[in-house]
């Protein structure tokens, strides 16, 4: 498989060569593509310059490590981790390498960043197998359900607006609210 991108002239080619590649997202600066290769064995996070060269592993913690998502001022990637059979929404900062693990799981999925950066959306299921809706500040301290009593929240993500979260609909679909 070959992913290209075009970006003022540029071209980036992800070849999955040595390794199957998925959940591709560009860096905020656009000179990185960030994404998922299970090349080490298991899924683990990567960075590859757009102008060429070799991709650099992200992630170490975790036999399982998926779906980036890049904040708006760049410095982070959220990702959902895995570690004991538990997945969990975690942080990478970009400049350090550290990661740090927000949420508990067992099975919290789908991160999605507030305009701000400030706080991540996700799904989570906790018993009974519909997924809830789910807040977690960017340091972990703050973490809220935001439930629904019809419903099945899948794949969160903050409106166009950038001002609040889409609300679920009965079919799991999102709404903006205006």
């Amino acid at each position: 498989m070959v992913w290209q991108w075009r970006d003022d002239k540029v071209l980036a080619t992800l070849k999955s060569g040595s390794g199957a590649i998925s959940s591709a997202v560009f860096s905020q600066d656009g000179q990185s593509i960030i994404f998922v290769s299970d090349r080490s064995g298991g899924p683990q996070l990567y960075a590859l310059p757009v102008v060429g060269g070799a991709p650099k592993r992200l992630t170490f913690e975790g036999s399982y490590n998926v779906t980036p998502r890049v904040s708006p001022d760049g410095r982070w990637v959220a990702f959902v981790n895995r570690e004991a059979g538990r997945m969990r929404i975690a942080t990478l900062e970009f400049a350090t390498g550290i990661v740090n693990v927000l949420t508990d799981g067992p099975l919290d999925d789908s991160p999605s960043f507030s305009p701000n950066g400030r706080t991540i959306l996700y799904e989570t299921k906790l018993g009974g197998g519909r997924s809830q809706l789910a807040s977690v500040s960017i340091d972990g301290r703050v973490k809220q359900r935001l439930t629904s009593a019809n419903g099945d929240i899948r794949e969160p993500t903050w409106g166009p607006y950038g001002s609040s979260p889409s609300t679920p609909t009965a079919n799991g679909a999102g709404s903006t609210p205006r």
